[in-house]
């Protein structure tokens, strides 16, 4: 059965879709800052009651986070509402492909780790290359789980604005929304 959606009807759905769109990615700011503060705080007391390796672990995981802890303010604070379909397809594929490069460069980021470990069996200073090694492997596991499974949450999310899409048809009367149940 299908009826025929009013536009303040179609303006709804849409904003319902981008309203939703928006809490996705705040929690996932807000997941992000909780790691980030969580590592930043416990990072900073560990390093000064540690020495070697673990200082440079807990030095590498404080520091990390901060930018951590700026990309998620930035992020939860820059959401806006797309007000036509077009701002909103758009906008939901620009979180998509910034989530999926996200996901490459945090594979990046723990290769870049494994780089660390294996340069300091001939470093003059192995300890810290071990530890911040260690750090970014450990960092970018967390952040590729995080961008896959947001990437993820997206991209069901974004199956509901193709049914928005595929909704509005065309008709010699004028252009419509019609709903199926």
């Amino acid at each position: 059965m299908s009826i025929s959606a009013s536009a303040e009807q179609y303006d709804s759905l849409l904003q319902s879709f981008n309203m939703e769109r928006i809490a996705i990615q705040k929690t996932g700011m807000q997941t992000l800052g909780l790691w980030a503060l969580s590592n930043i705080a416990i990072g900073s007391i560990a390093s000064f009651s540690t020495t070697g390796e673990k200082q440079a672990f807990w030095q590498m995981n404080a520091g990390w986070n901060i930018v951590n802890a700026g990309i998620a303010g930035m992020g939860y604070f820059s959401q806006t509402i797309p007000t036509t379909l077009s701002a909103s397809i758009q906008e939901q594929h620009s979180i998509e492909t910034i989530l999926a490069v996200n996901a490459g460069l945090d594979l990046a980021y723990i290769i870049g780790g494994f780089y660390l470990k294996e340069r300091a069996k001939s470093s003059a200073n192995p300890e810290r290359l071990q530890g911040f090694g260690n750090a970014i492997i450990v960092q970018g596991a967390f952040l590729f789980a995080f961008d896959a499974i947001l990437y993820a949450v997206n991209v069901h999310h974004g199956k509901e604005l193709m049914s928005i899409v595929q909704s509005i048809s065309i008709t010699p009367q004028g252009i419509g929304l019609n709903i199926t149940f």
